[in-house]
């Protein structure tokens, strides 16, 4: 009778030990999946002829073929010498100053190492970047040995409500879906930074916050085979090259300008503030020159297959 008693107590045990650890390993599933980022199907499109991978020169022959393709028709449709010699200097100064607007990060202090920017590169790790301005934001191409591997887009301030992270969201989310909601340091010592994320297969995609000292929102893209790899491609320590990375954890867990002193605008590049109209490398724009650039962006037009009407970034270069 002992026996059996003992007998069946070991099995009720073996019952409870069972169903506990069916109910553990049915949290760490729900807890699993909610902390995985959502896949999102719209970033590739978003990125239209963007290509990770592609160098300094396709980049900019991509853009450079966006203003000819611009202009041509501008410059068949008139039949006065004047207005065609006009529409063709203002043609050849968009390619200028989308050539003008490449910078390799070797060593020499270039302006965006105290901006809004710092952390996003290191020197001497063979990186670059590739700065176009379009009508309402700042676009910087992000290139680490010879390959183009990141897109941050920085929105003026004036494209959405300032402090109201909710707006953003909702906006962002309604074109790529809902997103893994997260508070915290993208890198040690850069401060809390409130951030939505998704993926796809090649590209993870962060909507940040930089209200509250920069004054702005941001989309950032990157190519999830390079962030996985950035310890090694950042060889040489350059200041933040070896700090942790948010996005690295989440990847691996997963699996020439002027001197600065010399530009006018070098008040906004160490604040962060994005304003309309302007683009912190040209530093000697006219007035004239600045309302060229409010014609609009190259790449303003959304490949998403959001209509128009129901995207609250239409029109915002993506």
């Amino acid at each position: 009778m002992k026996r059996l008693f003992v007998g069946m107590l070991t099995a009720l045990l073996a019952l409870g030990l069972v169903a506990t650890d069916v109910d553990a390993q049915k949290k760490k599933k729900r807890r699993k999946a909610r902390d995985k980022t959502p896949t999102s199907a719209v970033i590739a499109k978003s990125m239209g002829d963007l290509k990770w991978g592609m160098s300094k020169d396709d980049v900019i022959q991509m853009f450079v073929g966006k203003v000819k393709k611009k202009y041509r028709p501008l410059v068949a449709k008139t039949h006065d010498a004047v207005e065609e010699d006009r529409l063709r200097q203002e043609a050849k100064a968009e390619m200028r100053r989308i050539r003008d607007g490449y910078v390799e990060f070797e060593g020499r202090s270039t302006g965006w190492d105290v901006s809004f920017l710092k952390g996003e590169f290191t020197h001497n790790n063979g990186e670059s970047m590739l700065v176009i301005r379009d009508k309402n934001s700042q676009n910087f191409y992000f290139f680490i040995g010879g390959r183009l591997w990141k897109w941050y887009k920085a929105f003026d301030a004036s494209e959405f409500p300032a402090n109201n992270f909710k707006a953003f969201a909702g906006a962002v989310q309604r074109r790529f879906g809902k997103a893994k909601d997260t508070t915290g340091e993208l890198r040690p010592g850069a401060g809390k930074r409130h951030w939505l994320e998704w993926q796809d297969k090649k590209t993870r995609l962060r909507a940040v916050d930089q209200t509250d000292f920069y004054g702005f929102y941001c989309l950032v893209f990157e190519e999830k085979d390079t962030v996985g790899k950035l310890a090694k491609l950042r060889s040489s320590d350059s200041g933040s090259g070896k700090k942790s990375h948010a996005l690295v954890d989440s990847v691996t867990s997963e699996r020439g300008y002027d001197d600065p002193d010399d530009s006018p605008n070098i008040v906004d590049r160490i604040t962060g503030k994005i304003r309309a109209r302007e683009q912190a490398p040209e530093a000697r724009s006219s007035k004239r020159g600045k309302k060229r650039r409010s014609r609009g962006s190259d790449s303003d037009s959304s490949s998403s297959g959001v209509s128009s009407d129901d995207d609250p970034l239409s029109g915002r270069g993506l």
